[in-house]
């Protein structure tokens, strides 16, 4: 088992309408405040690397951050850009492209 060390979380799937369906090129920007200091954490979505590819749902780790103040989302083609706020810590959302509204999703838990 891998318990974690309580930190929070945001799990991203981000499907592109007018980019690529893959979100290939997507940057991502999320403004927490951690202990009382803000910070930003970015991260874009890429088909990988040298020896194998990366997932292309984006798990952002959030520290001890209990609450998002911003997520940003710049889709590359298009050149929209989406940002939401009230975003809750550990979930998985699906953002379209273009949408004004994100969706959650649940991915099962596996038992060992």
């Amino acid at each position: 088992k891998n318990p974690g060390f309580g930190n929070h979380w945001l799990k991203l799937k981000l499907i592109g309408t007018k980019s690529n369906r893959a979100a290939i090129g997507a940057r991502i920007r999320v403004d927490i405040t951690e202990a009382g200091k803000k910070r930003s954490i970015y991260c874009h979505v890429n088909s990988g690397g040298t020896f194998g590819a990366s997932p292309l749902r984006k798990e952002i780790g959030l520290g001890g951050a209990d609450s998002i103040d911003l997520l940003e989302i710049h889709w590359p083609t298009s050149g929209i850009t989406q940002t939401f706020t009230g975003v809750k810590v550990d979930n998985c959302l699906e953002i379209r492209e273009g949408e004004e509204q994100y969706k959650y999703f649940s991915l099962p838990k596996i038992q060992f």
